[in-house]
């Protein structure tokens, strides 16, 4: 109001100078009439109060009630902290200007001002949606780690203070439960190496690219691979098809990593006997790379959220085979990071279908 006031001065004070100059001149140095005097000052003051109603009203009162509108985006919030009642206040102060701009904008230039004050509070409404998305995700990326450190380590207390009360003098007893202790030290280092790859994957971790002949790395994730596949008699077949020599583009340890986890959670959910099958397509600009499984298969409802931190389709299952439930984010993560992405095709008790493209 005081900023309102210091200008609508000046420019009285203005006309006022203006006005008296013009008496001055019209008086003093032309000379004229009374008459002609007191209609010149008449015209001057009628432009003076026609340019001030147009300031004051297309101008200022406009800007006015667009400043008590956006008064409350930088006006001390009762609900900070509270994220989902500071995007209510936010978008109830967007619906106000949006009406505003569509009911009261008539002059272009207070239209322009509103549109930007729109697009600010449209980015701030999205900022606090995304920071809102990020602390659902960080609770519960949180809660899941907590749950995944606490079984392994669990198993291990429970093994140690086994021992401890006496089985350690039965040795079959005492390395049965040695062997467990060092399984769930295995499962923990797994989850903590799943965790470190993932946080750097997601803070941005550069990529050794370069050219590499994609089948030749192939080949050898599955030699290290075929281990535990032979311990359920399940068959790896690899059909490099027309795509042998070819050379992708991007980070060979990297992409090996995509490989592994892929191959070995197909060993995973194959039941015995099963078959793995790892194929290569040469496309004109790209190679396409698919692990497809006869195993159990994913539900439909499951499938748009298994590349996520920590979900599992089988829980139960899942807990008995192993592993940190991170290894297809880090894939997702990895292909991102190329450029690319991973599909997938999964129909319950026929098996599933990874697919992903690289760059060649």
């Amino acid at each position: 109001m005081k900023n309102r006031l210091k200008l609508f001065s000046k420019f009285t004070l203005l006309y006022s100078f203006l006005f008296l100059a013009a008496i001055i001149l019209l008086s003093k140095i032309i000379d004229v009439s009374n008459e002609t005097l007191f209609f010149s000052s008449a015209v001057i003051l009628i432009c003076y109060g026609v340019t001030f109603a147009f300031i004051k009203f297309e101008l200022f009162k406009p800007l006015q009630e667009l400043s008590k509108i956006t008064t409350k985006l930088s006006a001390k919030n009762k609900n900070a902290g509270d994220l989902e009642n500071e995007i209510t206040d936010v978008n109830e102060i967007l619906a106000e200007l949006i009406t505003y701009r569509d009911a009261k904008s008539k002059s272009l230039y207070i239209y322009n001002i509103n549109n930007l004050l729109i697009n600010v509070a449209e980015r701030l409404s999205n900022d606090l949606q995304t920071a809102k998305t990020f602390k659902v995700n960080r609770n519960e990326f949180l809660g899941n780690v907590t749950h995944e450190l606490r079984t392994p380590i669990f198993a291990i207390q429970l093994s140690l203070e086994t021992l401890l009360d006496g089985a350690m003098n039965d040795k079959s007893v005492s390395e049965d439960f040695l062997n467990r202790a060092i399984k769930q030290t295995y499962r923990l280092k797994d989850l903590v190496d799943d965790l470190i790859s993932i946080s750097k994957l997601e803070a941005g971790m550069k990529m050794s690219k370069r050219y590499f002949r994609v089948n030749d790395m192939i080949k050898r994730t599955i030699d290290d691979l075929q281990g535990i596949a032979n311990k359920k008699n399940i068959t790896i077949e690899f059909n490099p098809g027309s795509s042998n020599g070819v050379s992708v583009f991007g980070d060979e340890e990297r992409l090996k990593q995509v490989m592994i986890n892929l191959i070995d959670n197909a060993v995973k959910y194959t039941n015995s006997d099963g078959v793995i099958k790892v194929t290569t397509e040469m496309k004109p600009k790209e190679v396409t790379i698919a692990v497809e499984d006869n195993g159990i298969g994913i539900p439909k409802v499951d499938l748009p959220r298994v590349f996520e931190r920590f979900y599992r389709v089988d829980k139960t299952r899942s807990r008995d085979v192993g592993g940190s439930g991170l290894g297809l984010s880090i894939v997702k993560h990895i292909l991102e990071s190329h450029k690319s992405s991973i599909k997938v095709e999964s129909e319950e008790n026929k098996g599933t279908r990874f697919e992903f493209n690289l760059m060649r």
